[in-house]
């Protein structure tokens, strides 16, 4: 007992002394604050050389994989989809959720454009489908109290997707829902009239639009829903069809009502399926990070939260089932919520039964491949099987293998933050005749919109033009190939 008290003695003097000497020298010590003799972080401004704090550490280089190589630059409206024909042709959808998307029935505006040069664009297929005949253009203000969505079957009202099938026909999905600002300065997402919301077929040798398939009220909610995207399977021999074809959409809604619709090409009709099922509803309080800052949801843009800590309500993602795309061959549809990182699939059979007592089986039928990364739009390479989609708190496109459940990063670039969109394409060397196949990427600031605020950061729009469209070569590169890891600068 006597040396444990004396130990103990000790031990508190030692503190003392530890105390004492660390006050009588907090000036001087480089860990207590430091002085011009002991700078906090080193280096000062005499002779770094002699600086015994002059220390290198390791830093994230930032980059990983090939090059990315500039497509196009776009200085006019905020694009969001993009797809690649067999040809090389490429076309990108600008939805109407942000002011100068909105078109107000004059030419100049457009959902739908073809990339004519690497920094033009032109209204696509026509610029009169690109403009809404209603009072008000794309949104139909007949009634100002009650703005609404342009019921023209035979105009664009608010494109969120476009997709190439397997036969070089373009499909342009339109939500019919554009964004309006009140009187009060508050900014609304109106209401869609029957006609908007549809399915839209272009054939791309003649330019000309060759089927329209309308949304019923009862599948496409007016007020809840939100169509976001859109994959074709054209295989004949589909069950439950008539074999024409199937279009496969997710409903992102922002209100909970999120479901997969399924669309029978040959007879226009389409159901509902995966209804409010755990994986397609955003996933509660979910906070994603991009370029280092979080994400909190603007729920008014027109009047968006000063961003005071202390006095802010968070307001979270509240978008449901977003990316989607079909395994090679088909028989498989794969899904992912904006409102999280958890990538699902389901067969695509089951989808497409007609019988809503199919509902228990297909919850049951449901794949949970766990947390892949944070992203929108997905698609995959028809040689590999992969699926390249988003990792965009990474700043990096990744590409996942479901056989696996391996995820495996592609690129990553600084520039890369939401990236919207991806399309594969194979396409001929004018020059050489060779083959190559490509990934497109668009990389389109959405988190810098007025969508969003980040504490200490930015609320309200703070996008910078040009937005962009990138390519990086497929396959990827063997481990071994000068580019498995290196810069891409």
């Amino acid at each position: 007992m006597a040396r444990f008290a004396f130990t103990t003695l000790a031990f508190l003097l030692l503190e003392v002394l530890a105390v004492n000497a660390s006050d009588d020298n907090n000036d001087n010590s480089p860990y207590y604050g430091g002085d011009d003799n002991y700078p906090v972080y080193g280096g000062d401004d005499g002779d770094c050389d002699n600086n015994p704090y002059n220390f290198t550490f390791l830093a994230d280089p930032g980059v990983f994989g090939p090059p990315l190589e500039a497509v196009h630059a776009y200085f006019g409206e905020w694009p969001n989809g993009v797809s690649v024909s067999s040809t090389g042709r490429i076309f990108s959808n600008f939805p109407a959720i942000v002011l100068g998307n909105v078109n107000n029935g004059t030419p100049g505006v457009f959902q739908v454009a073809e990339l004519t040069s690497p920094s033009t664009e032109e209204a696509y297929p026509s610029e009169d489908i690109n403009t809404p005949p209603c009072p008000g253009g794309a949104v139909n203000l007949t009634d100002p109290e009650n703005p609404v969505g342009c019921g023209s079957p035979d105009h664009f009202i608010s494109v969120q997707s476009v997709q190439v099938d397997a036969e070089d026909r373009l499909w342009i999905l339109d939500t019919g829902r554009p964004i309006y600002t009140l009187p009060d300065g508050s900014v609304i997402l109106v209401n869609s009239s029957y006609g908007g919301p549809k399915l839209v077929g272009v054939d791309l040798s003649t330019d000309l639009v060759f089927q329209t398939i309308l949304f019923p009220e009862d599948v496409v909610f007016p007020d809840t829903s939100y169509i976001d995207d859109v994959r074709i399977d054209l295989n004949a021999s589909l069950s439950n069809t008539t074999g024409e074809g199937v279009a496969y959409i997710t409903d992102t809604s922002l209100w909970g009502d999120n479901a997969i619709i399924v669309v029978d090409l040959g007879t226009g009709d389409s159901w509902r399926r995966l209804e409010g099922d755990p994986s397609v509803v955003a996933e509660a309080n979910f906070l994603p990070f991009i370029w280092g800052q979080p994400l909190y949801f603007t729920e008014d843009p027109g009047n968006p939260p000063d961003g005071n800590l202390t006095t802010t309500t968070p307001a979270y993602l509240p978008a449901g089932v977003n990316g989607l795309t079909l395994s090679a061959d088909g028989e498989t549809l794969f899904y992912t919520p904006l409102a999280g990182r958890n990538l699902y699939s389901v067969p695509t059979a089951l989808l497409r039964e007609r019988d809503d007592a199919v509902e228990a089986e297909l919850a049951a039928a449901v794949v949970n491949y766990g947390n892949t990364g944070f992203s929108d739009g997905m698609e995959t390479d028809p040689e590999t099987g992969f699926i390249y989609k988003g990792s965009f708190e990474a700043n990096a496109v990744v590409a996942f293998d479901a056989d696996t459940g391996v995820t495996q990063t592609v690129v990553r670039d600084p520039r890369l933050g939401w990236m919207d969109s991806f399309s594969v394409a194979e396409l001929e060397d004018e020059e050489t005749g060779e083959t190559q196949s490509w990934l497109y990427i668009s990389s389109d600031q959405f988190d810098r919109s007025w969508w969003f605020w980040a504490p200490g950061a930015h609320s309200g729009d703070i996008q910078e033009r040009p937005f962009g469209l990138f390519r990086v070569p497929l396959p990827l590169p063997d481990p071994d190939c000068e580019f498995a890891g290196a810069s891409n600068y």
